[in-house]
Order: structure tokens, then C-alpha cells, then sequence
């Protein structure tokens, strides 16, 4: 068994006891628990032996500990941000970064509060005025801030923010004169860190400029704007790529280990791997890398081995002792669960693969091959081992396709970062040689982005959670494995191939029955999608939405219906139709196209854009084939064993007087859905004849006082309506609506208190009414 040092005990029974508080025991009782975790010390210390007894002892005291600092941050970090909440004033504040700004009118800034007698709070200023000043990190300056709750987003209660350091949010109002000190000088890693962010926007083509900003600097926001490439990190399980972490710090500690040696590259390497992490922003990966490498530096210096575990124990003492709410944070627990896996399980894949892959007798090119594929398959599974839980968890999705990603691709990143990285840096010298050196990063950067892109197309490259039986499998996977592990530990000969092969045979019957589910189903699904509409429709062969936009929100509308289909075994759709292009029915189309094959997009000819949707929608029909029609007129289609009524938009005012209205009819079951239109437009549209005596309305304007006029309903007589609708500050919905929908007699459902509402066609027969 593996010797588990003092500080690798006493580090993970600080992040246990984090944990504890965090996902357990009620704030009140944290110092109740921890005064019963130091009774077990005095029995711990009379009856264990020597070693035991001091893992004991470290185990309960830093256990206890952490629950002690867990409650006493808590109270006085965000019981001071709460009195801070909801009120305006001007405050004394050290800038942290440099502002990020989107064009003219929208900027963000994350500064520290420097207000005496106060705990230096952690801020996220937005400004949508255009007015926030020229701000550099180190800055102390005079703010006029609305403060805001970073405790509650959306109307719920988050930690995402406090698991950052990010302790209030507020609005910007106005600054006075910026003014540096000596402690200024502190924050040139992040001058450094803009200084290359310049450089890449300069010397890299434009096609992979984006791409390089977020490997080199962190700088995600062109990597996001891109719904496709997105969509391919995401699915091919190496999103960590672009988000700056240990795996960048190890490129650049490789890289020095190949220019000068073990030795050298430890006593040069120490603060360039600081300085690195500081403009990183000191993110849970970057520190964990960075205690790691450095303790492996100075076992290099001493002659002595480092030690994993300890590195991690030590890490975890570091950043949890800075926040301990940060255990929250997932960039740490896939870090350090990674890293963990890597640890432990890595070195039996190893051996396991060595054993079946003998090197005696491999000669030539063959020699690196084999060392390369042993040492990614291993570095890969291992990593994978306690963090495909958390991401299933947090994303809804166990990535199929993640192994073949990093074999194919990791050896570009490792050399797109080494090169990119020297490109940028010569580039703040001498330009055109700096460009000279962009343009050879690039080929291995477009490399990566073609490959994760064709990767992702791949079918079944990911399952999803919304598919229940997935959860299942998963639970059934590790289950066998644990039991392959207990039985081996017990004596008995088992090949770990057994639960492996255990595993794929349940996956591919669960893909099976999935597919065979979906292409059964007729079903209405009105998707929870927060403030917003989108209405995916199943009918045998045949798939459609109607809608995709929701605001308000953790979650693409985009990603909500693409999962929603990709769980039943769809990879297609025969229709989107965009009732209008406000962002609430239209901002998550765009990448709905990107993750599914969309044969046809339809939307109203005349059709306002004030929200900016058009230009990205159609970009997306262009890059994957998606065929465009607008419509002026009535149009009824034909979807597999659904027939879907699209009514021309029959105003001449507003912007919601000029949207579709759609009607669904799945063998007994029918649905009506009229976007946005108001009462005036919803009257004309019931004239017509079309909607009459149907089963289902998914209630107008997400239940707007204006929308859901008696002759509409008195038209459609639904049995159910459904309000889709989230967290919002107009009042969705409003009596007045719920009063009108509520004389049909029918069922009322909304998505903010019942989730996603599915009715299917067997509550309601073949023949319907």
C-alpha cells in the first residue's frame, strides 16, 4: 500500500472538511461537527499504531479546521458583501485586470475593495454605459458602483461566484483619477500577460487568432463566440485546452527541460512557472501545476524524488486556505481530480499496457510511436477516472470520443503552445520575425481545431444524462470496476478486460434502445430554456423545433434542445422554425445548428433583427448546409408523421406583430404556438381557422398580460398550456394571462416550477378529438 505522507493527509482532510461544509452539514452545525472530529483524537492517539495514529490525528485536526475557517470566511467575507448588496455608493478599490470590453458599449473589470477596516472583497464591475475609464491592473482608483448580490444569480442562490474569489457584482456609475503605489509594481505578470495578448492579435492570422489567444493567454471569448469550435471542445472531452492550466505549464516546463537540461531548467524554471501563474490569474490549475513543478524542481536541486500526493495535499492547503469556499469551484475539482487520477490509476495502466505491448523488439519509428501511445492512453484514462462523474454532474455528458481526441491532437496543442507562445514573445521584439514564427504555430493550431471539429461530428462522439439509462450505465461502469478491484484485492484472478467489456456491451445497449425509443416517440416537449421559448416536436422519423432562445440563464438554449435530441438518438432535424429573432425564441438557434443536422430553417420574411441573431444564424445554415426559407405566405409541411402549419405573421407594427404562428399535429395530438404576438395578431391568427381544437398552447409571450386573448383560446379549447418561462423582471407571468388560459378548464404547467413538460400522443390516442 502507498505511504501517504503528513502533508498529503493533512491536505485532503482540509478539502474534505471544505466539502463537508460546502455539500453536507448546514452552516449552524460546522462548529458542532468539528468539535466532533477532535473527540476521535485522544482514542486515535491510545490505540493506533505510530504511523496510523498520526494520519488519524492529522486527518480529524485539519478536518476540524476546515470547518472551523469554512464558517468563519463565510461569515466574514460574504456577511461583509451582503452589506454591500443592493446599495450604491463609492468605494477605494485595487484594479486586478485589465478591463475586457465588447465594442463600444458593454466592459467588465474585476477589482479588490481596499476600503479600511474592511475585508478586502473581490468585485465584478460590468459597465453597459461605454463610459468605464482606461484601467490598468495595480490601479487604485475612486468607484461610484450599484452593488449587486454575487450570492444569487437568476433568482437562485449560486456560490459559482464566491468559489472564485468574487464576492459582490456590481454596475458601473462612475471613477475618479486612477493612482499607483509601489504596490502597483506587483501586477506586471498581467501587463506581461496583455503585452502578449497584443502580440497574438498582431502576428497570428485571423482564422486562428481567436483560437491561440485563449491557449497562450486564457482569453476565451473569441473560442465562445465560435459555437461550433465550442461545441467540439465540449464533445471531444478537451475543452481544458483552452482554458490556461497545468497542462500549459508543463509544455513550458518541457520545453525548458529540452533547452537546458534537469538541472538548469529547475533553477531558471522556478519563476518563470510563478510568474506564468500569476498571469494565468492564479486559477486552481495553474497553482496546482505550479506547487507540483516546483516541488519537483527543488527534488531535482536536492537530489531527492518528489512526491505526488504531497504536491497535491500542499496545493490543496494553499488555495483552500486562501478561500475555502473554492472547493466549490469545478476548475479545482477537475484539476485536482485529474491529476489524482493520474496519480493512483495511471501507473497500473501503465504496467497493464506494457505487459501487452511489449518494447523488446520494437525497433525504428515504431519505438516513439509505442512510448507516445502508452504514455497518452495512460495520462488519458487516468485523468478520466474520477473527473467523467463530475462532468456528467456539471454538463450532462459522458464524452465517447475524448481518448481518440487526445491521442490525435495533444502532440498539436503541446506544439502549437510551445511555438505560439515563442511567437508571441519574439513578436514584442522584433515583429516581423514574430509573424514569420505565427504563421508555423498556426498550421498545428488549425490542425487541432479541423480534427476536434471532425471528431465531434462523429456519431454518438458523446452521451447525455437527459437520457436516464446513461446515468446508469455510468453508476454500472464504475460499479464493476470497484467490484473488479475488491475481487483482485481478495485474491481472485480477474482481467480488468471483464468490466471493460462489461461496460461497452451496456453502453451499446443503452445507445440501442435509445435510438429505438426516440424513433417511437410523438411527443410535444416545451424545454425549460429559462426566459425564453423553444418547443422540440417527435413524431416517429420526423423531428422539429420551433424556437430556441432563453435568457435569464446558466444554459444555452442551443445545448438544452441539441441534448434533449441527442439523447433519444438524434442526430437530425427536418425543421427549425424561428417564430420571430428576439433573442429569448432565436439566441441559442446558431448553435443548435452547429450540434445537429438542421435540413431547413424557416422564418418570417419581414422579420426584425434589433437583437443581432441573423448574421449568426445564417452563418450557421451556410457552414453546415441548413436550407434557408422566409416566409409570407401560409405553408403547411409534411415532418415524418407530423404535419406542422406555419401562418404567415399578420401584423404591420411592432416586432412581435411579425412572427409565425405554428401548429403541430402528431398523429391525436396537436399544439399551437404563436411566438410573441400580441393579442391583436393572436385574434387574426385564431380567424383563420387553423388553430382550432387543439390539444396543447404553449401560452403567448410567456404569459404576457398582452398576449392569450379569449379568442384564441376560445379557438383552440387546449386540455394543457404550458408557460414557458424563467426568472424575469417583467412579471411573467401575470394574472391577468393564467385567468384567461384558466377559462378553457385546462391543465396549466410552467417550465420555472415544473421543468421541462413533455405530453406525448398516447395520453391522447391515435384519432384525437
Amino acid at each position: 500500500m502507498r505511504r501517504v505522507s503528513a502533508l498529503a493527509a493533512a491536505g485532503f482532510a482540509f478539502a474534505g472538511g471544505c466539502a463537508l461544509a460546502r455539500y453536507v452539514l448546514p452552516g449552524d452545525w460546522l462548529l458542532w461537527a468539528a468539535a466532533a472530529l477532535i473527540a476521535p483524537l485522544a482514542a486515535g492517539a491510545a490505540l493506533l499504531r505510530e504511523r496510523r495514529r498520526r494520519n488519524c490525528v492529522l486527518i480529524c485536526l485539519f478536518a476540524a479546521l476546515a470547518l472551523v475557517w469554512y464558517g468563519a470566511y463565510s461569515g466574514i467575507y460574504m456577511g461583509a458583501a451582503a452589506g454591500y448588496a443592493d446599495t450604491t455608493g463609492t468605494v477605494s478599490a485595487r484594479v486586478l485586470e485589465y478591463p475586457y470590453r465588447d465594442g463600444d458599449e458593454y466592459a467588465s473589470v474585476a477589482v479588490k475593495l481596499a476600503e479600511p477596516g474592511s475585508p478586502r472583497l473581490g468585485v465584478a464591475v460590468s459597465d453597459y454605459s461605454g463610459t468605464l475609464p482606461e484601467l490598468r491592473p495595480g490601479d487604485n482608483v475612486e468607484l461610484t458602483l450599484e452593488f449587486i448580490d454575487a450570492a444569487e444569480k437568476y433568482g437562485d442562490p449560486t456560490d459559482v461566484y464566491a468559489s472564485r474569489g468574487t464576492h459582490l457584482r456590481a454596475y458601473f456609475v462612475s471613477a475618479g483619477e486612477p493612482e499607483r503605489d509601489a504596490l502597483s509594481a506587483l501586477y506586471f505578470p498581467q501587463e506581461l500577460n496583455h503585452l502578449l495578448g497584443g502580440a497574438v492579435e498582431r502576428v497570428f492570422p485571423e482564422d486562428v487568432r481567436g483560437f491561440m489567444k485563449g491557449l497562450l493567454i486564457g482569453e476565451t471569448q473569441g473560442i465562445y463566440a465560435d459555437d461550433e469550435l465550442d461545441n467540439a471542445l465540449a464533445v471531444t472531452g478537451v475543452a481544458h485546452v483552452i482554458s490556461v492550466s497545468g497542462m500549459h505549464l508543463t509544455f513550458l516546463y518541457l520545453a525548458m527541460l529540452s533547452l537546458f537540461g534537469r538541472r538548469r531548467a529547475a533553477i531558471f524554471g522556478a519563476p518563470l512557472v510563478i510568474v506564468f501563474t500569476f498571469m494565468a490569474g492564479c486559477t486552481p490549475a495553474c497553482v496546482r501545476a505550479c506547487v507540483m513543478l516546483l516541488l519537483s524542481m527543488l527534488g531535482t536541486l536536492l537530489n531527492r524524488e518528489a512526491d505526488d500526493l504531497t504536491s497535491l495535499g500542499l496545493a490543496l492547503l494553499l488555495l483552500l486556505g486562501a478561500n475555502p469556499m473554492s472547493v466549490a469551484n469545478l476548475g479545482l475539482q477537475l484539476s485536482f481530480g485529474s491529476m489524482l487520477g493520474m496519480v493512483l490509476i495511471s501507473p497500473h495502466i501503465d504496467l497493464r499496457l506494457r505487459e501487452l505491448w511489449p518494447g523488446k523488439g520494437v525497433k525504428g519509428w515504431r519505438r516513439p510511436v509505442r512510448a507516445f501511445i502508452i504514455s497518452n492512453t495512460t495520462a488519458s484514462l487516468g485523468a478520466s477516472v474520477f473527473t467523467v462523474p463530475l462532468v456528467a454532474a456539471q454538463f450532462g455528458y459522458v464524452s465517447l470520443i475524448s481518448f481518440a481526441a487526445n491521442l490525435l491532437t495533444m502532440w498539436a496543442i503541446s506544439l502549437a503552445f510551445t511555438l505560439g507562445l515563442s511567437s508571441a514573445l519574439i513578436a514584442l521584439a522584433f515583429a516581423p520575425l514574430g509573424a514569420a514564427a505565427a504563421w508555423c504555430a498556426a498550421w498545428p493550431a488549425r490542425y487541432f481545431v479541423r480534427m476536434i471539429e471532425l471528431l465531434a461530428r462523429a456519431p454518438f462522439a458523446a452521451v447525455y444524462t437527459a437520457d436516464g439509462t446513461v446515468v446508469v450505465w455510468l453508476v454500472f461502469t464504475y460499479a464493476v470496476f470497484i467490484l473488479a478491484l475488491v475481487l483482485r484485492r481478495r485474491g481472485k484472478k480477474l482481467r480488468w478486460a471483464v468490466p471493460a467489456l462489461c461496460s461497452v456491451i451496456v453502453l451499446a445497449a443503452v445507445i440501442y434502445a435509445s435510438d429505438a425509443a426516440g424513433r417511437e416517440e410523438r411527443a410535444v416537449t416545451v424545454l425549460d430554456v429559462g426566459q425564453g421559448q423553444c418547443v422540440a416536436l417527435l413524431a416517429g422519423d420526423g423531428a422539429a423545433v420551433v424556437d430556441c432562445g432563453g435568457i435569464m440563464t446558466w444554459d444555452d438554449a442551443g445545448d438544452t434542445a441539441a441534448e434533449y435530441f441527442l439523447s433519444r438518438g438524434r442526430h437530425e432535424l427536418d425543421a427549425l422554425i424561428l417564430t420571430h429573432l428576439h433573442r429569448d425564441h432565436a439566441g441559442g438557434a446558431a448553435r443548435l445548428i452547429y450540434r445537429l443536422d438542421v435540413g431547413t430553417l424557416y422564418l418570417p420574411a419581414d422579420c426584425d433583427d434589433a437583437d443581432g441573431e441573423l448574421e449568426g444564424i445564417l452563418a450557421a445554415c451556410e457552414a453546415r448546409g441548413t436550407g434557408v426559407v422566409r416566409l409570407s405566405d401560409d405553408l403547411e409541411l409534411a415532418v415524418g408523421d407530423m404535419t406542422l402549419t406555419m401562418l404567415a405573421p399578420v401584423g404591420t407594427g411592432g416586432d412581435n406583430e411579425r412572427g409565425l404562428a405554428v401548429r403541430a399535429d402528431i398523429g391525436g395530438l396537436s399544439a399551437v404556438m404563436t411566438g410573441d404576438a400580441s393579442m391583436g395578431a393572436e385574434r387574426l391568427f385564431a380567424g383563420s381557422g387553423k388553430l382550432d381544437n387543439a390539444d396543447v398552447l404553449v401560452v403567448g409571450h410567456h404569459g404576457s398580460r398582452y398576449s392569450s386573448s379569449f379568442e384564441l383560446i376560445d379557438a383552440v379549447r387546449p386540455s394543457v398550456a404550458v408557460v414557458s418561462v424563467g426568472y424575469n423582471s417583467y412579471g411573467h407571468p401575470t394574472e391577468d394571462a393564467l385567468a384567461r388560459v384558466m377559462t378553457s378548464g385546462a391543465e396549466v404547467y410552467r417550465t420555472d416550477e415544473n421543468g421541462s413538460v413533455t405530453i406525448r400522443t398516447d395520453e391522447y390516442g391515435e384519432e384525437g378529438r
